[in-house]
């Protein structure tokens, strides 16, 4: 990069990323501050018609606001002053201690969608003797090989005292038969079991009655996470591992000992 580029950089990141700057008509002044999320929330809505904002909270910068809106994506972000009359999309920067704020604050809101599962709507395989509280999140698309390969290490995982929970996720489209095979095994008597057979690829037969199904909600939850790929495993502390990973290499990351009660 040359001198010329590195400077306008610089100057560009100051303080914010911009993609776009937008100004509009000043909302109404001397609002409370306690008003002011709910202000902006209405002055969003109103200017940008379709948006839906999901949440208003204070930037660690005076007098900012982030307003998260439902989109999942980076794009979802906005940053508005309190006035309510500037708004700037894009990426935030501290760069004193080069933090990509608007990334963090990503890291956040994924956060807040992972503990917003329902565990209910997931197949929850629990240990004798859990060693965590929480469970591990293991997304599997039935006919994907790897998740296939990865769920002998899942059970493995399971033996040596961790819970997991798996999401039947089907990729549709390069799995067409794979939503069909994720409500049969749903609506089984043993999902357990049906799901060992299902990933060990297995005929599932159509159980002899349908049921209701989470799949749909998963998938909708999926694309919050911007879920494309499977297996996907979720730790406990929310972070994500994509693709296959041993039983051994999960307990070291989770500090767990296998050949401990």
């Amino acid at each position: 990069m040359s001198k010329t580029k590195s400077a306008v950089v610089g100057l560009t990141v100051a303080v914010m990323v911009v993609c776009g700057i937008i100004a509009f008509g000043q909302a109404s002044q001397g609002s409370e501050l306690s008003d002011v999320p709910q202000m902006l929330q209405s002055t969003m809505e109103q200017k940008f018609p379709g948006m839906n904002v999901r949440r208003v909270a204070k930037t660690e910068i005076p007098s900012w606001y982030l307003v998260e809106t439902e989109s999942d994506s980076p794009e979802g972000l906005w940053y508005v002053h309190e006035s309510g009359r500037y708004v700037l999309a894009g990426g935030m920067f501290d760069i004193q201690l080069g933090r990509n704020v608007t990334q963090e604050y990503l890291r956040v809101r994924e956060r807040r969608v992972l503990d917003s599962l329902d565990l209910s709507k997931t197949i929850l395989l629990q240990p004798e003797s859990p060693k965590t509280t929480k469970p591990l999140l293991v997304v599997d698309d039935l006919d994907c090989p790897v998740c296939q390969k990865l769920h002998p290490e899942i059970k493995k995982l399971v033996s040596s005292g961790v819970p997991v929970a798996v999401l039947l996720h089907p990729l549709t489209t390069i799995h067409p038969d794979a939503y069909r095979k994720s409500v049969a095994v749903w609506c089984s008597s043993d999902r357990a079991a049906s799901l060992d057979k299902a990933l060990a690829a297995q005929p599932i037969e159509n159980p002899a009655q349908l049921c209701q199904h989470p799949v749909d909600d998963i998938l909708k939850f999926g694309r919050r996470l911007k879920l494309h790929k499977t297996p996907t495993v979720f730790l406990p502390s929310g972070q994500r591992l994509e693709g296959f990973v041993s039983a051994e290499q999960l307990l070291s990351i989770l500090q767990l000992d296998a050949s401990k009660p």
